[in-house]
């Protein structure tokens, strides 16, 4: 921007300064801001603690030693420079304690003055948040550093105090976490309840009363039973059939049902995971990017407010924004009511609000051409669940009616809706029974005339999905919405669990490190102590507590849990472990060690170079510490696995063809795999028949070549049909996804044209 003076001197004027921490947020915001200032990025952190060592002087009130992450030297040298060339720096990080201690670190490191109001906040990238942001800035907040400081030390001492001697214990694949542990042990605690579940019969009883009334045995002796599991009380009931019962409560009274609130951080990964099958890696990364800014018909906007909020809290701004909407597509009798709800906890951050969008009026339907397909479901999502929860609750009229005869009482209700309400658009999954109301008074006798008796068994408690992790996390107070994400994807990274459809499994090295950490440092894996070291991080936030007490407190007993678990790994770590598995050098029998990759076996002879990894097969804790495992058969079974079976499908060159287990399932491998390299996928319907047992073997070879057969000859004849693309005029070729098989275009990516295929054609 140029000035002219009198003189007629051109004199350039110092544009303001943005650091943000995303290239997709700088260049939204920089498109609000306008000339005079100058958006740019940082790309996160770019002060860390470091890789190679702990980084935190214990014996100096823990004091950190921070250094420039690796590969932001250039990055920090740009923005020294625009920094110098700027009128003004204002630090626009995440509104979080990550993002506070992001703002601290680009302050420490580009000189700013401390004492100086540059730190901005917005929970939305749009026009008046992020011009509001910039007439309101603020120093840097050095309590909320604190706490991110204090939440940084505590996972640093306890992974980088602990890990290492896990390393020598099992493998230098595993690590400890403060949180992540925790989540560890309430997968595997669940596992045990259900392995230990011993089901239990119980009846299910209703009763068909004249006027076709339909009711549930409610009460027996006055106690009330979910289920009833004494017989006998079962068979009582029955001697009532045909018995009068008096009607001693029938009563028609007014009752509202409330729609559901708008999403925070953790209800947002829940409804992702199970109406759009996201992780909750994947839902953050997705929402990150509707939050920095999408490019709608040219004009860059962020589309949903902040995504790491536990607020449900909805601003004046966007009530006025859903009061429009609702009263234009609607009407004004569909505008819902704020419901004052007293917070369970103080400390929510409720200068948050709710995940919501940033306008309306964007529909999702709207722009859905603007964004890609998982952006499309995740707005649609968020944009749906505020919109409904502005809407009028749903009004309805319940008939309650109870009979009773002698010791016995059964119930039902009815329900007429009044009001449909936000029921317009959204209903609960668990549906109101609707009906007329019959006329019946208390004092009247209906007689029971029919009785259903369904027997049933309880079933085991249902394993951990994401969504009931994350909303167990929650429950519990174990970490926070910016933690969740990673907490998951750290308990698979690690194979501590696996996914058996959408559920959890603890592995056998996740029950191990479960009971290494548990036997050895107690607090660590205790979730009401998890939960406090939560709260009294939330408190240094707030400025009632010392950051450096919470890490004195925290580790003076960590230090001694350490040096105890030290001898213990000392001692494990010069025991000779031997295997019922001989070398097949012949010198003996061979032991166990632990390396960079697991647990192997290898022989007494370092000459010799045999090894056998133990991955994947179960060594129990109790084996190892009496200094002799078995594993002979498991080992022997694991190899044959990996040989694979001979099958009856050759490949083009004539070689027969072995199927084989991998991490993906089940697939093809040539016999001669090292010299002619050649793999051959199996279609989703073949791995479907193999799991099923459905496919047969004969002379231990499978028989795979007829149905392999008959689907290349079904294809041919849908390509056939199909001819050409009608957009570009190359041949389809069968594509196979989530949905089945599809045709897809050879031309790729210059044309993406698929086509579903019909019905009958189907796999």
């Amino acid at each position: 921007m140029y000035i002219e003076k009198n003189l007629g001197v051109k004199i350039v004027a110092k544009k303001n300064l943005v650091i943000v921490e995303s290239p997709a947020k700088a260049k939204t915001i920089e498109k609000i801001l306008g000339n005079n200032f100058h958006v740019t990025a940082s790309f996160g952190h770019v002060r860390d603690l470091p890789k190679s060592k702990i980084g935190v002087d214990v014996g100096d009130g823990f004091k950190p030693s921070y250094s420039t992450i690796r590969g932001k030297g250039d990055i920090i040298k740009t923005l020294k420079d625009l920094a110098k060339k700027s009128n003004k720096v204002y630090l626009a990080s995440d509104p979080d304690r990550e993002g506070e201690a992001i703002a601290w670190h680009l302050a420490q490191t580009l000189k700013l003055d401390e004492n100086e109001a540059n730190r901005i906040e917005f929970n939305e990238i749009t026009n008046g948040a992020i011009r509001d942001a910039i007439k309101n800035p603020r120093k840097v907040d050095i309590n909320r550093v604190n706490a991110q400081q204090a939440r940084r030390i505590l996972d640093r001492l306890v992974g980088y105090e602990i890990s290492p001697l896990l390393w020598k214990s099992i493998s230098s694949n595993t690590s400890a976490g403060r949180v992540q542990s925790v989540a560890l042990k309430l997968v595997c605690d669940l596992e045990d309840k259900i392995t230990k579940f011993v089901p239990e019969k119980f009846w299910d009883i209703k009763g068909e009363f004249q006027n076709n009334m339909n009711l549930y045995l409610y009460k027996v002796e006055g106690k009330r039973f979910e289920r009833i599991t004494d017989e006998d009380i079962m068979k009582n009931v029955q001697l009532t059939l045909h018995s009068e019962y008096e009607v001693i409560n029938s009563k028609v009274s007014k009752k509202n049902k409330n729609p559901p609130l708008p999403l925070k951080t953790s209800t947002l990964q829940q409804l992702s995971s199970s109406y759009l099958g996201f992780s909750a890696s994947k839902t953050m990364s997705v929402a990150q990017s509707l939050y920095e800014g999408i490019s709608i018909d040219g004009t860059q906007k962020g589309l949903i407010t902040y995504m790491r909020t536990d607020s449900t809290r909805v601003s004046e701004e966007a009530k006025g924004m859903a009061k429009s909407y609702i009263t234009e597509v609607f009407g004004e009798q569909y505008l819902g009511k704020d419901v004052v709800k007293k917070k369970k906890d103080e400390k929510i951050q409720d200068a948050h609000e709710a995940v919501r969008p940033t306008e309306i009026y964007l529909v999702p339907d709207k722009i859905k051409k603007d964004l890609s397909l998982d952006q499309y479901k995740l707005y649609k999502l968020i944009w749906d669940r505020f919109m409904i929860s502005r809407l009028a609750p749903m009004q309805y009229e319940q008939f309650e009616i109870i009979l009773e005869n002698g010791f016995y009482q059964f119930r039902g209700t009815l329900n007429k809706i009044i009001f449909d309400g936000y029921y317009k658009v959204f209903k609960d999954e668990e549906e109101l029974p609707l009906g007329e109301f019959p006329t019946i008074n208390e004092g009247d006798f209906l007689e029971l005339n029919k009785l259903n008796i369904k027997e049933d068994w309880t079933k085991p408690p249902a394993r951990l999905t994401e969504s009931s992790l994350v909303k167990r996390l929650e429950a519990d107070g174990i970490g926070r919405p910016s933690t969740y994400a990673a907490i998951i994807e750290t308990l698979k990274k690690r194979e501590y669990v696996i996914l058996e459809g959408k559920s959890f499994v603890p592995t056998e090295l996740g029950y191990e490190i479960k009971t290494i950490l548990e036997n050895n440092f107690k607090d660590i894996m205790d979730v009401k102590f998890t939960a406090a070291l939560e709260n009294g991080l939330d408190s240094v936030e707030e400025g009632e507590k010392n950051w450096v007490e919470i890490l004195e407190d925290f580790y003076s007993k960590l230090s001694k849990d350490l040096e105890l678990y030290k001898i213990k790994v000392e001692e494990e770590s010069s025991r000779i472990i031997t295997s019922d598995v001989p070398c097949p050098c012949g010198n003996g029998n061979m032991i166990m060690k632990n390396g960079r990759f697991g647990r192997y076996l290898c022989c007494t002879d370092e000459e010799c170079k045999e090894k056998y990894s133990l991955k994947g097969l179960d060594v129990s804790l109790e084996a190892i510490k009496s200094g002799d495992i078995k594993v002979k058969e498991a080992l022997e079974e694991q190899l044959r696995v990996k040989q694979g079976k001979m099958t009856d499908v050759c490949s083009a060159a004539g070689n027969r063809l072995l199927l084989k287990l991998g991490r993906f399932g089940s697939y093809l491998e040539s016999e001669n795999f090292k010299e002619d390299n050649e793999r051959v996928s199996l279609p989703g319907e073949v791995k479907k028949l193999l799991m099923n047992g459905s496919i047969e073997e004969e002379n231990g070879i499978v028989q795979l070549k007829w149905i392999m057969d008959g689907i290349q000859k079904e294809e041919e004849e849908i390509l056939k049909n199909a001819g050409n693309c009608e957009k570009c005029g190359k041949p389809f070729k069968i594509g196979r996804g989530r949905w089945g098989k599809f045709l897809a275009c050879t031309g790729y990516p210059d044309c993406k044209n698929i086509k579903k295929l019909e019905k009958d054609k189907k796999e």
